[in-house]
Formats: C-alpha cells, sequence, structure tokens
C-alpha cells in the first residue's frame, strides 16, 4: 500500500473548492461559468449530460506561468506533482483591506511552527472565502482583498517554495496594476492558486491535493483542491 493510499485511509478530507454553479463570482473580464443541460432523462434521450462554459481562471484555480509570463509554460507542461504535498497556512485576517503581507507573517508562522521548507505549499487566509457570494451579493469577494508583498514571495522563493495559494481573487492585492508577485513567482516558473475556500477548517500544516486539467497551451485551470488531515 502507498504512503498516499495510506494517507488518504487514515485522515479526514477538507473540501478546498468553492462550488462550481451558476451566477458565481468570476474576475470582471472573463467569462461567466454556464451551465446548460445538453441530454436529459426528461428530454427523452436516456441520459443526462452538460454542457459547460467557463474560463480557465474560474473559480478554484492554478495559474501557470503563461498567464503573465509570454514564454512561460501552459498548464499542460506543469509538473503536477508539486501540487502534491505539504500545505502551510498562514493566517492573514489581521491585515488591512488592499494592504501587503509577507515577511513578517512568514517570519511568525515560522517562529511558533518550524521553518518552511522547500517544496511546501503555502498558503495565505485572507479571510476572503467567507465573502464568496454568487451574483448579485459577489461585490465583497470582488473587491478590497489583501495581497502578498514581492518581499514576501522572494522570501519563500529563497526557501525552495513552488507553490502559493490565496482564498483571494489574486494573490496581489487589489487594485495592483503591475502585479508584481504574479510577475515573480510566475516568472520563476512558480504556480499560483487562487479562490481557495474552508481554509478556517485548517491547522498550521496538513497534506494539500490539487490537480488541473490537462488543457492544450492553457494559461491555468480549475483545481479539484484538498486537504487531508491526519485523524
Amino acid at each position: 500500500m502507498t504512503a498516499l493510499w495510506t494517507a488518504l485511509r487514515n485522515s479526514d478530507v477538507v473540501e478546498l473548492n468553492h462550488l462550481y454553479q451558476p451566477l458565481m463570482p468570476v474576475w470582471p473580464t472573463h467569462p461567466a461559468f454556464l451551465l446548460g443541460e445538453n441530454e436529459s432523462y426528461a428530454g427523452g434521450d436516456g441520459n443526462y449530460n452538460c454542457q459547460l462554459v467557463m474560463g480557465d481562471h474560474c473559480g478554484t484555480h492554478v495559474d501557470s506561468p503563461s498567464h503573465f509570463i509570454p514564454d512561460g509554460k501552459t498548464i499542460e507542461q506543469v509538473d503536477v506533482r508539486q501540487l502534491i504535498g505539504r500545505g502551510v497556512l498562514i493566517d492573514v485576517r489581521h491585515v488591512a483591506a488592499r494592504a501587503t503581507f509577507g515577511v513578517e507573517e512568514i517570519g511568525r508562522w515560522e517562529r511558533e511552527h518550524g521553518a518552511i521548507g522547500e517544496d511546501d505549499i503555502v498558503i495565505f487566509h485572507t479571510g476572503w472565502d467567507a465573502k464568496w457570494a454568487r451574483r448579485p451579493d459577489q461585490g465583497a469577494f470582488l473587491s478590497d482583498w489583501p495581497g502578498l508583498s514581492a518581499e514576501g514571495a522572494a522570501s519563500l522563493i529563497a526557501k525552495g517554495v513552488n507553490v502559493f495559494g490565496t482564498d483571494a481573487l489574486s494573490l496581489d492585492a487589489f487594485g495592483s496594476e503591475t502585479n508584481p508577485v504574479h510577475q515573480l513567482l510566475l516568472g520563476n516558473d512558480k504556480l499560483i492558486i487562487e479562490n481557495l475556500a474552508n481554509l478556517a477548517r485548517l491547522p498550521p500544516c496538513f497534506t494539500f491535493i490539487a490537480l488541473p486539467l490537462r488543457i492544450e497551451k492553457g494559461s491555468a485551470s480549475p483545481v479539484r483542491a484538498i486537504a487531508l488531515l491526519t485523524r
């Protein structure tokens, strides 16, 4: 029995995805999520299947380097092993709207829980996952979130971190016009996961799994993200 299977059998699973459903919030310039009934029992088709329309950054998703880097890897070129590993949750819910967090919060976490190591998956809990709401009530989720600083991102790159996550719509703070964290992380072949959910249910460390779809030339992909908590 593999170590991963053993971990699955001996762990509780926490769903880290928001539900994909009509009227869900998306980045204002991105396509809406649409679900249509293609065949149905009621229609006499003998089966049920749906047609989906959405952008590759819809809902809980992972950005590939190509999202901001012209010659960066597209999503099907990403090594999915990077998205399986020890998750590190850093609570930044105290940070003011539109502000940045980073070196100070990372240092505080390490003093309390030990060093962040190479290949750890570092996730920042801003509290914005609790603001998630469908149209027309999506305004609070779509505005004012805090974000990671470029200095904080650089310090984690130096530690060997390859995957960075947030429960907000973007890892850069709301209103950023230059997106320095996206530029820095994706420019260094790192990955960014956005719109994570249920982070209040996580301890400081856990097992993280999030696998993207294999989309040719995709700039991102929806993922099914979970945390495994040892019983």
